[in-house]
């Protein structure tokens, strides 16, 4: 095993802490990420960064000082956040650099961490069958599973992750390869590894990983296939993606979720006994979707502040959620929103919406048909963290858990490649 890919299981490795108190909970892969940062730079003395990049960063650091020192209501909050993002971000150029900004090289890396994380799960399922915990729960060796042992014996495993929401985060690019190796494209991933990694996706029966599933399907349908030039095969299609959904929506864990979710927002007047009834996730995006709302409201244009979330949520949770079991007892997600697009909305308002959408929208790599394989592993992988992206909007807030930062890296590093290739007519 390189010192790479163990620097990358650190990475996913992050429901592992450390017993520091300095404000916040300290992961060990903080600890190894700062380590790696000090010793690269001992190692190589210099960093190069070119200059568009710099100029870019430099602008986008004087505005955001400019509007944090206008508008945000904790500048505490938005150090701390701040500090974590810097050190992550350092840290997450650094890591590509050392594999010299080879973007292939690095996701089959990531696509054996994935593969370890996956044979995990048919040892927890033996371990459930054969009534054995040491093989289901590992917080034997530190980390914080959750509640894996009830999640297994309801039929739902997440390796060593701390629900199944976060193993789907993990595996989703992989997710995207190996599904697009069964459309014949790219050759990141062999076919029978693709099929195990979304055999083993499902049995976390996560509904944010099934959505993923559906999602990655719909992309490549879409946009390999000019369907609407063959209609026997776009009525193929949309068939099979009716029955996929059905059957992603039937799974009885997704089909609880989905019903009490439309039930709770589709109520004009939502009662205490509403949220006492409803289950834990779907409150979960209910009252943090509320807290968001009123958030936006006052400061719609550049947000509170990075970091700054929880002081929304400890102001308005009394204000917009009825008196209730799960409102008096769990403050869940006071720090993520349980959405990014939430977060980010409350914490950096419109204008920092339509700067992160901008990134995303010209980062994104076209199809080409006729590509060769060079081109399609790069577009594979640029679009199977765009689905990533999709997702941790959706559901997951924290800004740098499971290595998110990285993959924004590669996904802009992926479509820097890719422009180069159209440039330079090379692998087209």
């Amino acid at each position: 095993m390189t010192l790479n890919r163990i620097i990358l299981l650190f990475i996913l490795w992050d429901n592992i802490f450390l017993p520091f108190n300095i404000g916040f909970e300290f992961r060990l892969n903080y600890l190894v990420m700062l380590l790696f940062i000090i010793l690269y730079l001992f190692k190589t003395k210099k960093i190069s960064i070119p200059i568009k990049e710099i100029f870019i960063l430099l602008i986008l650091s004087f505005l955001f000082l400019l509007i944090t020192i206008l508008t945000a209501i904790s500048f505490s909050l938005v150090l701390k956040q701040l500090t974590l993002i810097t050190i992550t971000f350092i840290f997450s150029f650094l890591f590509l650099k050392s594999y010299s900004f080879n973007v292939i090289k690095f996701f089959k890396d990531y696509i054996w961490i994935v593969t370890i994380a996956a044979v995990l799960v048919i040892v927890q399922y033996i371990g459930m069958k054969i009534n054995f915990n040491p093989f289901i729960d590992y917080s034997y060796l530190g980390f914080d599973t959750g509640g894996i042992l009830l999640n297994a014996s309801r039929g739902r495993f997440h390796s060593w992750f701390y629900e199944p929401s976060f193993m789907a985060y993990a595996f989703i690019p992989v997710v995207f390869i190996s599904v697009a190796k069964i459309f014949g494209i790219g050759n990141l991933i062999s076919f029978r590894r693709g099929v195990f990694i979304i055999f083993v996706l499902i049995m976390t029966k996560s509904s944010i990983g099934l959505f993923g599933l559906l999602l990655s399907l719909i992309l490549i349908g879409i946009t390999v296939y000019p369907l609407h030039k063959k209609p026997v095969l776009l009525t193929s299609t949309f068939i099979a993606f009716i029955i996929s959904g059905l059957f992603i929506y039937h799974i009885p864990a997704v089909n609880m979720r989905v019903n009490e979710t439309y039930k709770l927002f589709s109520s004009e007047n939502v009662t205490s006994k509403e949220i006492s009834k409803t289950n834990l996730s779907t409150y979960a995006l209910y009252s943090n979707y509320k807290i968001t709302e009123a958030s936006f409201k006052k400061n719609p244009f550049f947000g509170s502040g990075l970091g700054t979330y929880e002081l929304n949520y400890d102001n308005y949770l009394k204000k917009v959620i009825p008196k209730s079991n799960w409102r008096d007892n769990f403050s869940i997600n006071r720090q993520d929103a349980n959405s990014l697009f939430f977060r980010l909305s409350v914490e950096i308002g419109l204008m920092g919406l339509l700067v992160v959408f901008y990134f995303i929208y010209s980062n994104k790599m076209r199809f080409i048909p006729k590509a060769k394989d060079l081109y399609q592993n790069l577009w594979i992988i640029n679009n199977g963290i765009f689905i990533l992206i999709i997702l941790r909007l959706l559901r997951q807030g924290h800004y740098t858990m499971l290595g998110f930062i990285l993959m924004l890296m590669v996904f802009y590093q992926t479509k820097k490649k890719a422009d180069l290739l159209i440039k330079d007519n090379l692998g087209i």
